[in-house]
């Protein structure tokens, strides 16, 4: 029998585990203060390095070759068992709390998750982690777990190859560190070049992982330190400081997860010098508890908060039984599951690794069977007919015709509506795609007057002169300020009668910004003897709309208005945007702002079906059938009944 690698254990390295799952859950519960709290993953990434590098070391040392076989048997022990219950359960609840369409969307993620490779799907599907909302993926969370995975296909092996091409632990101390400050390079080039795919995939990420290796080498090599408390003091502030003091709009988030990465390192050698100060603290019995559930509760908490914001939409107390459920579920699960696999042992590792592979196949494709179940494929569905709800989904069809190419290029596509009349009176529609989803009535109420109209749009960008972090791409969203000056230029040159200017009210942007950057847009449009009217941001919801009409309804709602997929309309309107926008338009001449949170929302409550009509086709974009049906409202309100040629 293969003698079996070990490592002293260390109960400081449990603490810092309990740090890393605590910044993670606390920032995903939306507690202030702790914008960064997504760095916990990259502390893990260095543990693992540190812990999985030790083991293949103290074995090469004791038997000169990498049992694959013992290496993934215990991967498989320590992973599989714990996210197929999580699994399991997950997808269970959410056939019972979700609409079919819904369930599909969630099954489909989970056969990637089961597969390992979650983070390609979040890729693959344009997926932004920071821009998530609480009814995101339920298994957007497994992305790190497959990143290991994958990366761990692949060390093993270079790392025995290190280290019998450089003679043993003396020149792995010499490749290592080198390889890793290439891979950091290469992550920081990366997430420069695109962000999105570098937060996610392993080749950006190998170099955090390689960073815990390098530690190992370093205590291997030198041992403890008597500067020990004071490495451990700084590698805790960086932590800390990465956690409070920078968020997702501070930059390149490789380069930024320097913080967390080396202030994880310093711990994990600081740790080796004996358990005083910060390590003293992280080995104490508290964090020590928490760290040995910290796998479990990483996955149960996202699912449990997803889950949660459909029971209890926007509530606190929703957020903290989340919270507190999902670490009761995660002590369960390791004290009476991946405690007992863990301890069991077998002498011969392989058919634990094809077992681990077969069931990891296995629940790929039992998710893929409740997708199909939930959402069968377009062709049955044409066939079987789709849910009306969803058949009642209209968009402005103005999309259609390529004039939006988001943040991937700047080009201004002006799209010229067709009938076009020379000579006529021209009216410019400009903004995100919350401004144009009002383009149904505003093409209707013009075109009956014998009116042009154009439109430029671009979606996720704000008719505000100020630079805009955009969370989807994970940089600053410069192609909207390079547009939205051809924007200003276009209407200079083609001398519109009136612009129509609107964007949502979510940017973060605070009072001045907006005031003072649609002062500079409107400053740059504005004319004698035009009319530019800035159309006040639409309410918003907390769920998507239709998401939660068909969780109770089988077919079209019956009553008039669903109170079950409503919200007060002062907790879903943008008051002080409003009022801000309101500010800026007394400032130019020729302004004026349009209030439409009234006409989405007419009484009290703002709901997604009212009046007999579907609303939101989301949770913040309007039915495009819907504002046609209040066109008579808007017309009023832009002062329209009088114009024409």
């Amino acid at each position: 029998m293969t003698p079996r690698a070990s490592m002293p254990y260390r109960p400081d390295i449990d603490g810092l585990r309990a740090l890393a799952v605590v910044l993670v859950v606390l920032g995903h519960a939306g507690v202030p203060g702790f914008g960064g709290g997504f760095f916990g993953v990259d502390v893990f990434f260095v543990i693992s390095g540190f812990l999985i590098t030790g083991l293949l070391v103290e074995e090469f040392r004791a038997t000169g070759r990498f049992d694959a076989a013992r290496f993934y048997e215990r991967r498989v022990r320590r992973l599989l068992p714990a996210f197929a219950i999580v699994m399991a359960t997950t997808l269970a609840l959410a056939a019972v709390l979700l609409s079919p369409a819904e369930l599909a969307r969630h099954a489909k993620e989970a056969s990637w998750a089961a597969a390992w490779m979650a983070n390609i799907h979040q890729v693959w599907s344009d997926t932004s982690y920071f821009g998530e909302t609480r009814e995101s993926g339920l298994f957007l969370h497994a992305w790190s777990l497959s990143v290991e995975e994958q990366f761990y296909l692949l060390w093993p092996i270079l790392l025995l190859a290190a280290w019998r091409l450089a003679r043993g632990a003396s020149g792995l101390r010499r490749v290592v560190p080198l390889a890793t400050v290439m891979a950091f390079a290469w992550g920081v080039w990366r997430a420069h070049v695109d962000p999105v795919s570098a937060y996610f995939l392993p080749d950006a990420r190998a170099w955090q992982l390689m960073i815990g290796a390098c530690a190992f080498l370093w205590v291997d090599r030198h041992g403890s330190s008597a500067r020990a408390p004071w490495l451990g003091a700084l590698g805790f502030v960086l932590v800390v400081f990465a956690v409070v003091g920078v968020d997702k709009s501070s930059g390149n988030l490789v380069l930024l997860s320097a913080l967390p990465t080396f202030g994880a390192t310093l711990i994990l050698v600081a740790g080796a010098g004996g358990f005083g100060g910060v390590t003293g603290a992280l080995g104490s019995p508290w964090p020590v508890a928490v760290g040995r559930v910290s796998y479990g509760w990483y996955l149960w908490h996202w699912p449990a908060l997803v889950l949660a914001a459909v029971v209890l939409p926007g509530s606190v107390l929703g957020v903290l039984l989340a919270v507190a459920v999902s670490f009761a579920l995660a002590h369960a699960t390791h004290r009476w599951v991946e405690q007992p696999i863990r301890r069991a042992r077998s002498d011969d590792p392989r058919p634990v690794v094809v077992l681990g592979v077969v069931g990891s196949i296995a629940m790929a494709l039992v998710a893929l069977q409740v997708a199909r179940i939930a959402a069968p494929p377009p062709t049955q569905q044409a066939e079987e007919g789709r849910h009306p709800l969803q058949a009642a989904v209209t968009v402005p069809e103005i999309y259609a015709a390529g004039c939006d190419d988001w943040y991937r290029t700047a080009e201004l596509k002006p799209c010229y509506v067709p009938p076009w009349s020379e000579g006529a009176p021209t009216v410019v529609v400009a903004g995100d795609s919350i401004g144009l989803q009002w383009f149904p009535a505003i093409r209707s109420m013009f075109q009956r007057r014998g009116w042009n109209v154009v439109v430029l749009t671009k979606s996720a960008c704000a008719m505000v002169d100020r630079p805009l972090f955009y969370e989807r791409i994970g940089r600053e969203y410069t192609e909207c300020a390079e547009w939205r000056d051809s924007v200003s230029q276009f209407i200079r040159d083609t001398r519109p009668e009136r612009v129509i200017l609107g964007s949502a009210g979510s940017y973060a942007f605070d009072e001045a910004e907006w005031t003072e950057g649609t002062i500079e847009v409107l400053s740059e449009m504005s004319a004698p003897g035009r009319r530019i009217d800035i159309l006040g941001p639409s309410p918003t919801l907390p769920f998507d709309g239709v998401a939660c009409l068909m969780r109770h309804h089988s077919g079209l709602p019956s009553a008039v208005s669903e109170v079950r997929c409503a919200v007060p309309l002062e907790d879903a309107r943008w008051v002080d945007v409003e009022r801000w926008l309101a500010a800026a338009a007394t400032r130019v001449p020729g302004v004026r702002f349009i209030e439409t949170s009234t006409v989405v929302c007419p009484g009290t409550n703002c709901a997604a079906w009212n009046a007999g009509r579907l609303v939101f086709r989301d949770a913040q974009h309007l039915n495009a059938d819907f504002t046609l049906s209040v066109e008579g409202e808007l017309e009023s309100r832009l002062g329209v009944a009088g114009s024409g040629r």
